[in-house]
C-alpha cells in the first residue's frame, strides 16, 4: 500500500508547535489520537521551549506504515514514533532510517530489539513500553490464579474488545507463549528477524485450539456478536463502569481508562495464567522513536532528547505522565502502586518476549482487517458467534497463517 503526498496531507492532521523563526519545523509522525496525543504534544512543547526549534506533529494512525514506505520523499517525516517493531526491519523502511550514534545507552534487552543484526547499528530508541500480560478485575474481588488449561471464564464474566484486532492478537501471543515458548522463540530468534517456518508446527494449532476453547466457553452466541462490536476501551467499561463482566485481559495502559470511568482504587490485576508446569507469559510491547535520513542531525537530537533517561528527582511533563499512569519507560519506576510490579517485570524478568504480531511484516503484518489480526478475528467469530468447533476453527486458522507466511511480502 503506497500513499501519495495529496492523500497523506488530506488524511493526516498536523499540529505545529512553534519555536523561534528560522529553520522549517521538524516533522514528527505518531500513531496516537485523543488523550495520548494530547499528552505527547505537551512533551514536544517542552522540547520546543527548551531548544527553540519548531516541530510539526502528525497523527498518522494506521497509515504510518504506508507513510514510511511511500514513494513520495516529501511525505516521509523527519522522525517517527512507531508501535510495530517490524517496521524498523521492513525492506522499504530500513534504508530510510538514520542509525543512532552517541546519545544514551539503552537497557540490553530493549537495545537488542532495535539493533540491526547485519550491521550492529542501533535503529531507534524506546519512548514507551508496555506490559501486555495482565488480567484486570475489580478491587476486593478474589479470582483464583488457575493454570491456563483450568482457566475457563464462565459466560458473561469475560470482557473482550474483539473489534480491535490487536486485542485478539495479545490473547493469542499470551496463550502461545504460555503453551509453547519454544515456538514463540523459534518464530523470532534473538539475533534474527524471523523464521516463518515455525508457523507450520503442530503446537501452533494446539495453542490456537486452547485459545478457541477459552473463547467458546466464555461467550454465548449473543455475547460473542456483541464482543465483535466492542473496542478496547468498551471492554474496560464493561468491567469497571457497567459491571457486566468480571475480568478483562489488557495491558498496563488500561489503568487511565479504568480510573477515568470507574474511579480511583477500583482495580486489581493478576498475571495472565501459566500453562501447567510453565511460567506465566510476559508479552511486552512499546513505541520506538526513529530518526529518518531526511531529518538530518536534528532528527537524531530530537529522538535522543525524547527518549533520554530522567534523573531520579527530575520532574518534567514526561515524568508526570509516567507518575499518573498509562505510560511506562525503560528508565523510571511509576509512582502508581498498581503499576510498579508490571513495570519491574519489564526491566528485570527473564521471560520477556516482544509482541509477536508487532514484529511481523509482509502479509501477516497486523492491522484491522488484514494479516494475523484478521485471522484471529475470524477465529473468534467462528467459535463465539458461529458454530465451529474449537479444534476445527483452530486448524483453519493455522492454515490461513501458514498460507500468508508462505506468500512473502505484501
Amino acid at each position: 500500500m503506497s500513499m501519495s503526498r495529496r492523500a497523506f496531507l488530506a488524511a493526516v492532521p498536523a499540529v505545529t508547535l512553534a519555536g523561534c523563526a528560522g529553520p522549517p519545523p521538524l516533522r514528527v509522525a505518531v500513531v496516537w489520537s485523543g488523550e495520548e496525543l494530547r499528552r505527547f504534544l505537551r512533551v514536544v512543547d517542552a522540547y520546543v521551549a527548551e531548544r527553540r526549534r519548531p516541530v510539526s506533529v502528525y497523527s498518522a494512525g494506521d497509515n504510518i506504515s504506508a507513510l514510511l514506505r511511500g514513494p513520495a520523499a516529501d511525505v516521509v517525516p523527519d522522525v517517527a514514533v512507531i508501535p510495530r517493531l517490524g517496521l524498523l526491519f521492513d525492506p522499504l523502511v530500513r534504508p530510510r532510517i538514520r542509525p543512532l550514534t552517541g546519545g544514551h545507552a539503552q537497557p540490553a534487552f530493549w537495545r537488542r530489539l532495535v539493533t540491526a543484526p547485519e550491521s550492529g547499528e542501533t535503529l531507534g530508541a524506546w519512548f514507551k513500553i508496555a506490559n501486555k500480560s495482565l488480567v484486570w478485575h475489580r478491587a476486593g474481588e478474589r479470582h483464583a490464579l488457575a493454570g491456563l488449561t483450568a482457566w475457563q471464564p464462565r459466560p458473561g464474566t469475560l470482557a473482550i474488545g474483539a473489534a480491535d484486532g490487536w486485542v485478539l492478537s495479545d490473547w493469542f501471543e499470551n496463550v502461545l507463549l504460555a503453551y509453547a515458548p519454544e515456538v514463540y522463540d523459534g518464530l523470532f530468534p534473538p539475533a534474527e528477524q524471523g523464521n516463518q517456518a515455525w508457523w507450520g508446527v503442530a503446537k501452533v494449532t494446539e495453542a490456537l485450539t486452547l485459545l478457541a476453547t477459552i473463547w467458546r466457553e466464555a461467550f454465548t452466541y449473543d455475547q460473542g456478536r456483541r464482543a465483535l462490536t466492542l473496542q478496547f476501551h468498551d471492554s474496560i467499561l464493561d468491567v469497571f463502569s457497567y459491571r457486566t463482566a468480571d475480568v478483562v485481559a489488557a495491558p498496563d495502559f488500561a489503568l487511565p481508562v479504568i480510573e477515568r470511568y470507574g474511579g480511583k482504587d477500583v482495580a486489581g490485576h493478576f498475571p495472565f495464567p501459566a500453562y501447567p508446569g510453565g511460567s506465566p507469559p510476559l508479552v511486552v510491547g512499546g513505541d520506538v522513536a526513529v530518526a529518518m535520513r531526511g531529518g538530518g542531525q536534528d532528527a537524531v537530537d530530537f529522538v535522543d532528547w525524547l527518549t533520554r533517561p530522567r534523573a531520579g528527582g527530575e520532574r518534567d511533563v514526561l515524568t508526570a505522565w509516567v507518575d499518573e499512569g498509562g505510560f511506562l519507560t525503560p528508565y523510571r519506576q511509576p509512582a502508581h502502586p498498581l503499576l510498579r510490579g508490571p513495570a519491574e517485570a519489564l526491566h528485570t524478568a527473564g521471560n520477556r518476549h516482544y509482541d509477536l504480531s508487532d514484529r511481523l511484516i509482509g502479509r501477516l503484518e497486523g492491522g484491522d482487517g488484514r494479516g494475523l489480526w484478521r485471522v484471529l478475528t475470524e477465529l473468534f467469530t467462528d467459535v463465539t458467534a458461529g458454530t465451529a468447533a474449537p479444534a476445527a476453527a483452530a486448524a483453519a486458522a493455522r492454515e490461513k497463517i501458514v498460507a500468508a507466511a508462505g506468500e512473502g511480502p505484501a
